[in-house]
């Protein structure tokens, strides 16, 4: 026996922040979305400690979660603006401020636990009458079955036909090897320590980051005094980290951090996770489009990568909108490629520089860098443009 099939405008494989995002500000344009979701969530509690994994948000981000009506939640649960931004070379004088002060906006953006998010996400989800969510469900096929119209086929046999496929489906997306597209990788031969500390210093509502000769040590403003580290290191040496107690761990990254907030205290476990680079090379297909992990990753050193997933649902969004052909024409969704392929590809490759450059160790890059990088601190209007960048809004 057939199964009945269900007809959608948009479907969207991927149960995360970026695919819910884009569930919620697609229903805003068209009556009937899915979204197919195989992912367990958590939802956030006023109890909870902080979670170990959490995003910087920056401005457009926040416009956006504005729009679709999920950042007051997430405000009323729990996120921290920040108004600066400090990054120094380690056991140098090269270093770079950035300050909400120096634009009209009150803050650079907001530190928010990735948990707080989903669950904030989820709340808009289940207020809309015009989003379908098909819970513990995995894509199982994709094919087309006519010029106008895909089949979706799940796990569980539940078939789904729409007009636009939108692949949110993370780094091992499901949605790409349907349509076989290819993904190329680069390893950075770095592991990312997260834990969240106790400083002995206020943080000053301020993002600040060490580039060390191993790779660079973030600390990201929480509460008073708490902060959320995401240390890059080779390896070898995270494993090396991830065996010494507290003690001797509270006084590596004290040291490590220069001491600019004290002696630091270890206040969670500490996880690691393997850092890597990605780019699809298509982001379209025949009524298909990747966005957020699925088509791109990038480094987490400047926290960009939640930033990038959100802006291309921003991109797509607004040419949807704009557009007078049908949903899913390929002639739409090549603009979008083009667009948001570039920027992304352009954001990796810079952050993959930046790496390396604050990695090398010979004196004249060390010169270089210290030159450019205090320079460019000393000119506002190109710190301005740097800022720009990075905020996704006009300052």
């Amino acid at each position: 026996m057939v199964s009945t099939v269900t007809d959608f405008d948009v479907v969207i494989a991927g149960g995360g922040a970026v695919g819910i995002a884009a569930a919620c500000k697609l229903s805003q344009q068209f009556d009937r979305i899915a979204i197919i979701d195989n992912t367990q969530h958590s939802p956030w509690q006023k109890d909870d400690g902080y979670g170990l994994r959490v995003s910087a948000i920056n401005l457009a981000s926040i416009e956006l979660l504005s729009q679709i009506n999920v950042w007051e939640d997430v405000r009323m649960m729990r996120a921290f603006p920040y108004q600066a931004m400090y990054v120094w070379e380690q056991g140098s004088d090269t270093q770079i401020d950035f300050k909400a002060s120096d634009t009209t906006h009150p803050s650079l953006g907001a530190i928010v636990e990735n948990q707080v998010l989903l669950t904030a996400l989820n709340n808009a989800i289940n207020k809309s009458p015009n989003i379908t969510q098909f819970h513990n469900n995995a894509l199982y096929e994709l094919s087309s079955i006519s010029d106008s119209s895909m089949l979706v086929e799940l796990d569980n046999g539940v078939r789904l036909t729409g007009k636009l496929v939108i692949g949110a489906d993370g780094q091992k997306s499901k949605v790409r090897e349907c349509i076989g597209v290819d993904c190329t990788r680069t390893h950075y031969q770095q592991l990312g320590l997260v834990c969240t500390v106790k400083t002995e210093l206020d943080h000053q509502q301020t993002a600040w980051q060490c580039f060390t000769e191993q790779g660079p040590l973030a600390f990201l403003p929480l509460e008073d005094n708490t902060c959320s580290v995401v240390w890059s290191v080779p390896e070898q040496k995270c494993h090396q980290l991830m065996a010494l107690d507290d003690a001797e761990f509270n006084q590596q990254l004290s040291s490590e951090f220069e001491y600019k907030l004290g002696n630091i205290t270890l206040a969670s476990e500490r996880k690691f996770f393997p850092l890597l680079g990605a780019q699809a090379t298509h982001y379209i297909d025949h009524r298909v489009v990747l966005i957020g992990d699925a088509a791109h990753v990038v480094h987490p050193l400047a926290g960009l990568g939640l930033n990038l997933g959100l802006a291309d649902i921003v991109y797509l969004s607004e040419l949807l909108q704009e557009s007078d052909r049908p949903l899913g024409s390929k002639r739409v969704l090549r603009q979008y490629e083009r667009a948001r392929k570039s920027e992304n590809v352009l954001m990796q490759r810079s952050l993959e520089m930046i790496d390396s450059l604050f990695r090398e160790e010979r004196q004249l890059a060390k010169q270089i860098r210290s030159v450019g990088v205090n320079m460019t601190n000393k000119i506002l209007p190109l710190k301005l443009m740097f800022m720009r960048r990075a905020l996704g809004v006009p300052l």
